[in-house]
């Protein structure tokens, strides 16, 4: 689903959780009960409210046309009230007819229940009218290095002044959460403004200006990233000559990139609203791996194993009858039933079972029980050894486990205790399951990249010096990126060996915009192989590594970047290059002294994604021990035209 916008607030007032379930409630318009988590269908309209004492999430999905369309609030208490936090996301698929997406109805509303800010700045519900004396803190927070949203300024329409007013109004429902709208009061206002700003940053004449974060007045490189709108457009045009406003906000609030400390957070609302994480965690720091194995207490003796059922003899035979054991007691009255799998004395076998009201949580109990008592510790200890690297015993003990607890699931199943599941219920607990599970997944990919990393740099360490630096911290981790360009952006600053031209902004932007859940798990592989081609270039061309880029990565310098080899593929299949179509497809830029005409073909790639759809990948020429030295980036983006694709 494409990720349409995204507001990301700090709220550190009383009772975050009910204010915004309240907002979110009465704009989804279900009645709210109040209860831990309530869900409504409404034809193909889904609305969840699910919360705790600590966290939160609230979805509506609805049907757009031939789309779908999902908004969702997850909002969690910060380790102190003013580090709370509120995420808003509209995503989904959207037809060409389909209405543009603005703030979602409830983010007002929402707003005006307290004091939000981004972080740095207040973000208030409306429009902010700024007279003289308010100047001053005006550009405090034009000025503030550490905002993130934009500032709308709207100056006075001195023929018409009921236009700025009105065009304030729009802009603020439109772009709640997400940018704050300042109408100037008086010319004077007006003024004052503009000497500060200066003549490349004004702002007049009825006219209004987006003013991005970072404003430098009088040190601005390109003064017209901050967006300037003209008074006669909007005389003319009215409300609609704001469209191209909106539009370049919410776009803009899509690439915004969600703060530090909220990134790890986030994954763990899911897991804490499904009961599967205790809301102490919600801010607590990753297990490691010595906490993962610590030793655990030797378990207190079992019941005994219950007496076998006696097995009937031959037909036409008389089953004798089964000889109650030496200290065996009077068997009870047949009216007071004991506990299934009791171990009383008298018990010839498994008691009956009790009424579905009174035997359910017996039986579970002794099901629990049992499953503790007879699984092996080896096996439990096997996923410990597993998480270390494993090796074919432990896959099997762990193999064995899951056949084991599979065919529990299956008894339990035909008991009928649990109850029959709908079709549709299925589908929406597969559909939460598929969603925690997915941020998991990008959760432990950045987890382990960080772990890499940091391993990386200490066999460096260990082969220059052979010094212990354990604990020591690594000098340079991995960044932390958003999306795909900033990986792009980054390598064309710090990566010499590297050529990415400014071709390869289309398809990247492209895979950003349209995969925003993705595009996470994404980034990180395309940085550590753009870090992994530097480094190999640069060993290349000092003649400290000889082979291809497919060597590196299978036996890299210590403490060198590099990525997995089968991520690397040097060459297309025959049936790739030897198809006309396909082979100019894979035909990128490079400069004349590499090829006269200007492009050369590049079958050798790298595989951000293996399978699936999209799958992205990076095309590149390795010349890294040629003329120039470096490595050509000819494409970035989802799989090109192939015998499958085609």
């Amino acid at each position: 689903m494409a990720l349409f916008y995204q507001a990301v607030l700090r709220d550190g007032g009383q009772r975050l959780g009910p204010r915004l379930r309240r907002c979110f409630a009465a704009w989804a318009g279900v009645d709210d009960d109040g209860s831990p988590r309530l869900e409504r269908s409404r034809g193909r309209t889904r609305i969840t409210l699910a919360d705790t004492e600590v966290c939160g999430r609230y979805s509506l999905d609805e049907p757009t046309g031939t789309g779908r369309l999902r908004t969702t609030a997850t909002w969690a208490a910060g380790p102190r009230p003013e580090r709370s936090w509120v995420q808003v996301t509209v995503e989904g698929d959207l037809s060409a007819t389909a209405e543009p997406v603005r703030a979602p109805g409830f983010m007002p509303a929402y707003l005006a229940t307290g004091r939000a800010t981004d972080g740095a700045v207040p973000v208030e519900a409306g429009v902010h009218v700024v007279g003289p004396e308010e100047v001053k803190d005006l550009t405090g927070r034009l000025a503030d290095r550490s905002r993130a949203v934009p500032i709308i300024v709207l100056t006075v329409d001195r023929t018409d002044p009921a236009v700025a007013a009105s065009c304030a109004g729009h802009l603020a429902e439109a772009l709640a959460g997400i940018a704050s709208v300042v109408r100037l009061h008086d010319a004077k206002t007006q003024d004052e403004l503009n000497t500060w700003l200066g003549p490349d940053l004004s702002v007049f004449g009825g006219g209004l200006r987006t003013y991005l974060p970072g404003v430098r007045p009088g040190a601005e490189s390109y003064a017209m990233r901050h967006q300037p709108r003209g008074g006669n457009a909007i005389r003319e045009m009215g409300t609609r000559a704001l469209d191209v406003v909106i539009t370049g906000v919410v776009e803009l609030s899509a690439h915004r990139p969600v703060p530090p400390d909220i990134r790890p957070t986030a994954p763990r609302v899911s897991r804490i609203l499904a009961g599967a994480l205790d809301p102490a965690a919600l801010h607590a720091a990753p297990p490691t791996p010595a906490a993962i194995a610590v030793p655990r207490q030797p378990k207190a003796p079992g019941p005994a194993e219950p007496p076998r059922p006696p097995i009937p003899e031959q037909p036409g035979e008389p089953a004798p009858d089964p000889e109650p054991p030496a200290d065996a007691a009077p068997a009870g009255p047949a009216t007071a039933p004991a506990a299934a799998g009791s171990d009383a004395p008298g018990a010839a076998g498994p008691a009956p079972a009790a009424p579905a009201a009174d035997g359910t949580g017996a039986l579970a109990a002794d099901i629990a029980e049992r499953l503790a008592d007879h699984l092996d510790d080896a096996v439990l200890e096997a996923l410990v050894d597993m998480a270390r690297g494993g090796d074919s015993e432990t896959t099997a003990l762990i193999k064995t486990m899951s056949a084991h607890l599979d065919a529990l699931t299956r008894a339990v199943e035909s008991t009928g205790l649990l109850g029959r599941r709908g079709r549709g219920d299925e589908f929406e607990r597969l559909r939460r399951e598929y969603d925690r599970l997915e941020l998991d997944y990008v959760e432990l990919q950045e987890h382990e990249r960080k772990a890499q990393d940091r391993i990386r740099w200490l066999e460096s360490r260990l082969a220059e010096h052979a010094d212990p630096v354990y604990g020591v911290q690594a000098p340079d981790g991995p960044p932390e990126a958003e999306s795909l360009m900033d990986v792009v952006q980054r390598a064309r600053k710090q990566l010499r060996r590297l050529d990415l031209p400014d071709t390869l902004d289309t398809e990247v932007s492209r895979l950003d915009v349209t995969y925003p859940r993705q595009r996470r798990r994404w980034t990180g592989r395309a940085w550590d192989a753009l870090r992994a081609l530097d480094a190999y270039a640069a060993a290349r061309a000092e003649d400290r590594f000889t082979g291809g880029f497919y060597d590196w990565c299978s036996r890299p310098l210590p403490g060198e970047p590099h990525i997995i080899p089968t991520m690397v593929s040097m060459k297309e299949s025959d049936s790739v290059s030897g198809n006309p179509k396909f082979y100019r497809a894979r035909l990128f830029r490079v400069p004349a002294e590499l090829d006269p005409s200007g492009r050369v073909y590049m079958p050798a790639h790298i595989k951000l994604q293996p399978v699936g759809s999209p799958a992205p990948r990076m095309h590149f020429l390795d010349d890294a021990g040629g003329a120039t030295g470096k490595i050509w980036i000819g494409y970035l983006g989802d799989h090109l035209p192939n015998t499958r694709t085609n």
